[in-house]
């Protein structure tokens, strides 16, 4: 049996030393002295040697482990970035179209990650960032197969597990549910993200995102329900509220032609549309249109939203007038149309009964009135000298009795 320097663990004596040993012996009787003593045999050395075996092999291992990673280290292979690298990442990392889902330890990440896998040489030759003095700027222009690799790298860095990323994208972009995002992968969304949010310089990719759309639309995209509205009636016009249904996935808007509403925010809109006289109806005619972050629209039946404007009114009101000197008990009473046209012409007729009576005791009588461009319009006042009657003013439709 060998040990593990080769040399042979149980070899017997030479026979010189043998001899050698038998003529002391000899030697010692014929003297008297005590016998030699027997030499024992070392038991231990198989296993020095097997220790000094493993120590030596482990020494030239821990040599070359440490020679190999100090060369990785200053070639960049592993550890910090170094040189144009790191500006290269620091680059991306603060201008390199960063979604604003992603939080700056994930973009830190992603922008390394993609210089180790790039180099600044192959990022400054695909045109993503140039050379500008002594550091790099952002161009904005991306290859489809880089710019997808950018959002990969995006996505793997979200911090919380393996499927993060698609926690965080479904919160971007408003989805109730991030188990498509996953079905679909994370090469996908990558792709899609890449398409709606990069500027691209080839069309590579956008062909390849097809299943991908299909895929989230069919899951995720509906066409939506119809608008709902509420009226309220003004002078001269209407105000509808229109809003949008909720929506579980996509962000809700309202689409309303050629109208233009006067406040609020999609998904609720004010509008407060004008009409030419009291009484008018005003409609909106709005759909509900859903978009979802990677370009789909789905759009849904069209709502017709109406209310009226306060209808046009006469009324009766005193107005200061002196009263005749044989009539000192007297009132002069006027009738104000409002609601009208602008500068629209109308016949005012008043019919007196008991006391009350026209001008030279005329069963009726009867003025012209004009509106302004505001629509409202004042009858000439009539003098009310009986203790009890009532004058009834009649315009158009529109009547007021004066009661005494």
């Amino acid at each position: 049996m060998s040990d593990p320097t080769g040399s042979t663990a149980q070899q017997g004596p030479k026979p010189t030393e043998l001899a050698n040993a038998a003529a002391e012996e000899a030697r010692r009787r014929r003297l008297g002295l005590p016998p030699m003593p027997q030499q024992r045999r070392d038991r231990t050395r198989p296993v020095r040697l097997a220790l000094l075996w493993l120590m030596s092999v482990g020494g030239l291992v821990a040599v070359t482990f440490l020679g190999a990673s100090a060369w990785a280290y200053f070639t960049g292979e592993i550890g910090p970035l170094r040189g144009d690298e790191k500006d290269v990442a620091r680059t991306l990392a603060l201008a390199g179209d960063i979604p604003a889902w992603a939080d700056p330890e994930q973009i830190r990440c992603a922008a390394e990650n993609l210089v180790k896998d790039e180099g600044s040489v192959g990022l400054t030759e695909a045109g993503v960032v140039a050379k500008s003095g002594s550091g790099f700027s952002y161009t904005g222009e991306w290859p489809s197969a880089l710019g997808s690799q950018w959002f990969a790298e995006l996505l793997g860095c979200a911090e919380g597990g393996a499927t993060s990323w698609s926690r965080q994208v479904a919160g971007a972009w408003t989805l109730e549910d991030p188990r498509c995002l996953r079905e679909v992968g994370r090469p996908g969304i990558a792709g899609v993200l890449a398409v709606t949010n990069l500027r691209l310089n080839d069309e590579a990719l956008a062909a390849k995102n097809v299943a991908a759309i299909t895929d989230l639309d069919s899951c995720y995209a509906r066409t939506p329900e119809a608008p709902v509205g509420a009226a309220a009636a003004g002078y001269r016009e209407v105000t509808l509220k229109v809003t949008a249904p909720a929506v579980t996935s996509g962000i809700a808007s309202i689409d309303d032609g050629a109208a233009q509403p006067t406040s609020g925010e999609d998904p609720e809109l004010t509008y407060t549309l004008p009409v030419a006289r009291g009484g008018t109806e005003a409609c909106v005619e709005a759909v509900t249109k859903v978009t979802y972050a990677w370009g789909t629209v789905r759009t849904g039946e069209p709502a017709t939203i109406c209310g009226k404007a306060q209808p046009a009114t006469i009324q009766w009101r005193p107005y200061k007038h002196a009263c005749p000197k044989n009539m000192p008990r007297c009132a002069y009473m006027a009738a104000y149309v409002e609601g009208l046209s602008d500068n629209q012409s109308l016949t005012v007729t008043y019919r007196p009964s008991g006391d009350f009576t026209c001008p030279r005791k005329k069963a009726s009588c009867s003025v012209e009135i004009k509106a302004d461009d505001t629509g409202k319009a004042r009858a000439p006042g009539i003098l009310v000298t009986g203790k009890k009657g009532k004058v009834m003013a009649t315009a158009g439709s529109l009547k007021a009795t004066y009661t005494r």
